[in-house]
């Protein structure tokens, strides 16, 4: 007995293999234009003395427009050479690559993915050749960034303190002269004098209080707004403050994470974030779950601001791994769920009691989950 199909359903079945097949060619071509590989391209080269994590297969950009890729990474040859990076480029807009062009490592928001940035040069410059060399500038750090906000906001505190220390003093004088007592007493028979010095006083207390609204406003902007919102918090005091919550954590010790001293995953670090990652994911929480990681340390290195930036640095690189490893900021189908990276350097904060630091190592990462229970 022989099976026969009508000629309707025959077209139909090949029109659905040549659907497929369509779609298949599509999603190779988009593959190949997203690696720059059929395109007509041309070649640069640039030399940095760090690439500050730089990859191969990271964009490259001409006056933000998404130009090539980073086709190649040449490690030095010797101590205190240069890095070489071979970058493949859209051959369209070879004319803007002049010879004066300069081009340098710069990321994605503050924390996101590095990128190089052409700046083309002047017009009447002569066109860059195939594989010629372009001027480069150092890259700026993360933490080059910190630092320098850390000695602003430094300077902004003595301000501040100077400014307390006169307020205590204007209001000790106002008040003597209120009573009568001592010399100055006698400037309260002189209305005026008087008047003029409670002015200065109020002036001074709207002064403090216009100095604490610019300090509110300093985490606002950016770089620094960029910075927070990027980790998912604004106070570190209250981040682990969350009395509407069930709370629910998993301790992990720092020395068994990081390279000494430093923010740096170890192979057998990963391998316990991975396990982590796994306890996470049994709890089946939420989608409103938060996730808080926390870095504590103690007071070896001496220096609290030190300890402060390697915290904050490690607790970063936990949550970046997390991230792209496990995705735990998933929390479905275009959803995601907040995760905060805090680093406490030397600091304990008020909201943790002491019986619950007592057992606790004192170099430590601590993956925390927040459950909203109202």
């Amino acid at each position: 007995m022989s099976l026969q199909i009508s000629r309707t359903r025959a077209l139909l079945n090949a029109a659905l293999v040549l659907a497929v097949l369509a779609l298949a060619g599509f999603g190779v071509v988009q593959v190949a234009r997203r690696h720059w590989q059929w395109q007509p391209t041309f070649r640069a080269r640039a030399e940095f003395a760090t690439i500050a994590g730089l990859e191969v297969g990271n964009r490259v950009r001409i006056q933000g427009i998404d130009a090539g890729v980073v086709e190649a990474i040449v490690p030095p040859a010797k101590a205190g050479d240069t890095v070489r990076l071979v970058l493949r480029l859209d051959d369209r807009l070879r004319l803007l690559v002049r010879a004066d062009a300069t081009a340098r490592i710069a990321t994605q928001g503050v924390v996101g993915a590095k990128v190089v940035e052409i700046v083309p040069g002047a017009a009447d410059a002569p066109a860059l050749s195939e594989g010629g060399l372009i001027r480069s500038e150092p890259p700026r750090e993360l933490a080059d960034l910190l630092e320098q906000a850390s000695e602003s906001l430094h300077k902004v505190d003595v301000v501040a303190q100077r400014a307390a220390e006169g307020l205590g003093e204007i209001n000790a004088i106002a008040a003597g002269i209120r009573r009568g007592e001592g010399t100055l007493g006698k400037l309260v028979r002189d209305d005026e004098a008087y008047r003029t010095l409670i002015s200065l006083s109020g002036r001074t207390e709207r002064t403090l209080d216009d100095l604490d609204e610019n300090l509110a406003a300093l985490k606002r902007t950016w770089p620094l707004s960029r910075y927070f919102n990027q980790r998912g918090f604004e106070d570190r005091d209250r981040v682990l403050f969350q009395p509407g919550a069930e709370r629910e954590s998993r301790t992990l010790k720092t020395d068994d994470l990081f390279e000494p001293g430093r923010a740096v995953l170890t192979a057998g670090g990963q391998g316990r974030l991975d396990e982590a990652a796994a306890w996470f994911k049994e709890l089946h929480r939420t989608k409103t779950t938060e996730i808080v990681i926390a870095v504590f340390t103690d007071d070896a290195a001496g220096n609290a601001d030190l300890a402060q930036m390697l915290t904050q640095e490690q607790a970063e690189a936990v949550r970046t791994y997390l991230i792209k490893r496990h995705s735990i900021d998933s929390a479905g189908f275009w959803s995601t769920r907040k995760v905060a990276a805090v680093g406490f350097g030397t600091e304990t904060p008020r909201t943790l009691a002491a019986a619950a630091l007592r057992d606790q190592p004192a170099r430590r990462v601590e993956i925390i989950l927040f459950t909203p229970q109202t």
